[in-house]
């Protein structure tokens, strides 16, 4: 999107050509678009418009497109507006960014209201194959979207006409969904998209409400289950610059991996289900206030001390509480390797019955919600899975290059986990690979933050288009080595422990007993 002052040659009986043309003329001249489509309800107001201020105009033109979005009379000093919106499996965030400066005005998040229909990606294509279902999904995720919009316009008291496009990030499943494409052959072999990009158009084709005359973009996809969250990912964290080898993850329901560096990219996708971001977990909730980000256990008493997103009183547990307190009560001897509560300790805040066994993190008396917040084996067998699959897929993908995790100079965490993971219990458990500690860098939802970039700059929104190009693509899905070292990912760490050899030496000097 480009906003620019031109002056209109004026008419007269030598030269009478029409508004139009000379319009166009003038949008040639000054930003080299050639032919610039004007649409009927701009050339409405054109007579008009163009002779208020004695022919000069400020014009905001879609480049990509080559048309006009938006004209007003003279030196207009009203500001333009951009939305940066990621649509993850599990939540969608939104910002609100003023795009003469690239000030983050207000942002929004909520759960993706598609959870209902499935909770993962591979769920919500097979409910989009039944009659109706498809118009569903979209119908449920464009009302959700238009509702964080409204939220965004209501708080920040900005008008909507300012907003003038909208950028969006997103897997591959979720940007069909979202336009409304038949996602069917993403999951059926040979497992193929029907579009990695969608051309852009109005908010108002899509079915967004209140940003009608906005263009909506979306960066480009890589693959079936490589979407254009992780192009994003690569551009918000400058691993495509670099000549240092870095292995990226990103940590949601769809787990999407990638290394490599400046000269090349490799990258797969494994389905780790919805734990990270607080979803099947009965006491599960996203990162927000509220939330328990960190947990300690006391060794001799087994009582929890909690950290809480915000302060106050804790409402439930997220991604990273739920991987701190499974690798504390992994060291402190309260489940075993399998993920099974050790009933013989003395535990006074585990809670049994003949169907399952829950551990108190929080009492009820000192939750917000009045009810008990748990762990229960379920939600660590959830848990457990869900590690399993990213370390198993890290394995794959590295062993499909020849390297090994000691090649890495670095590894970027991405996803709404990241900001919070304790990356010593994430190893404990077995989902990170055992590498000094100093070799992560945690990076936020960069989805988010790679559609930002690409609101604010050209370069960088067809930067993120090269980098969907530059990356080989590898099947998880038909790989029997994943397969095996998934299985092999079902116990803690994993089963052989010399992939974690500070860790055996941690338990080993805690106790032995521990390892069986």
């Amino acid at each position: 999107i480009k906003r620019e002052t031109v002056v209109v040659k004026k008419p007269s009986i030598g030269y009478g050509t029409s508004d139009l043309f000379r319009l166009k003329k003038s949008i040639r001249e000054n930003l080299g678009i050639e032919n610039c489509i004007v649409p009927i309800h701009i050339i409405r107001k054109l007579p008009l418009v163009l002779r208020e201020k004695d022919w000069e105009v400020t014009v905001t033109v879609d480049k990509e497109n080559s048309t006009l979005i938006d004209i007003q009379p003279g030196r207009t000093s009203k500001k333009s507006y951009g939305l940066a919106l990621d649509i993850g499996t599990t939540s969608l965030v939104i910002y609100l960014v003023d795009l003469e400066n690239g000030k983050i005005i207000s942002s929004e998040s909520e759960y993706n209201p598609q959870i209902k229909f499935g909770e993962d990606i591979i769920n919500r294509i097979i409910y989009a194959n039944r009659k109706g279902g498809l118009e569903k999904l979209r119908e449920v995720i464009i009302d959700s979207i238009n509702n964080l919009i409204w939220r965004l316009l209501f708080n920040s008291h900005i008008d909507a006409d300012s907003i003038v496009s909208m950028m969006v990030s997103g897997n591959s499943t979720m940007m069909h969904l979202f336009y409304g494409v038949p996602p069917r052959y993403i999951r059926e072999e040979p497992y193929v998209t029907v579009a990695n990009k969608f051309s852009s158009s109005t908010a108002k084709e899509v079915g967004i409400k209140h940003i009608k005359n906005a263009y909506v973009y979306n960066i480009q996809g890589v693959a079936s289950y490589l979407g254009g969250d992780i192009a994003s990912g690569i551009l918000a964290t400058d691993m495509y610059r670099e000549k240092e080898l870095a292995l990226f993850l990103d940590l949601g329901t769809n787990g999407e991996l990638v290394v490599g560096n400046s000269e090349w990219m490799m990258g797969c996708s494994c389905s780790a289900g919805p734990a990270f971001e607080g979803g099947g977990v009965k006491c599960g909730i996203r990162a927000v206030d509220g939330a328990i980000e960190k947990i300690s256990i006391s060794q001799k008493t087994y009582k929890c001390q909690i950290e809480v997103i915000g302060g106050g009183k804790p409402r439930g547990i997220c991604g990273s509480g739920l991987i701190d307190v499974v690798g504390e009560m992994y060291l402190k001897g309260v489940i075993d390797r399998k993920g099974k509560f050790n009933k013989d300790i003395g535990n006074k805040y585990l809670r049994c019955t003949d169907d399952d066994c829950q551990y108190i993190l929080v009492n009820g008396k000192n939750s917000a919600t009045g009810e008990d917040i748990y762990i229960s084996e379920v939600d660590i067998d959830n848990l457990i899975r869900a590690k399993a699959a990213i370390y198993a897929g890290i394995k794959t993908l590295l062993e499909e290059v020849d390297l090994s995790v000691y090649d890495l100079d670095k590894i970027y965490i991405a996803g709404g986990l990241g900001k919070h993971l304790n990356t010593r219990n994430a190893i404990i458990i077995g989902m990170l690979p055992d590498v000094d500690v100093a070799k992560y860098f945690f990076m936020g939802n960069t989805s988010v933050t790679g559609a930002y970039l690409s609101l604010l700059s050209e370069d960088k929104y067809r930067q993120s288009s090269k980098i969907a190009e530059h990356i080989t693509y590898i099947e998880l899905s038909v790989n029997m080595k994943f397969m095996d070292r998934y299985v092999a990912g079902l116990f803690l760490p994993y089963t052989d422990m010399k992939d974690f050899p500070t860790v055996e030496e941690c338990l080993y000097s805690l106790d032995i007993k521990l390892k069986k």
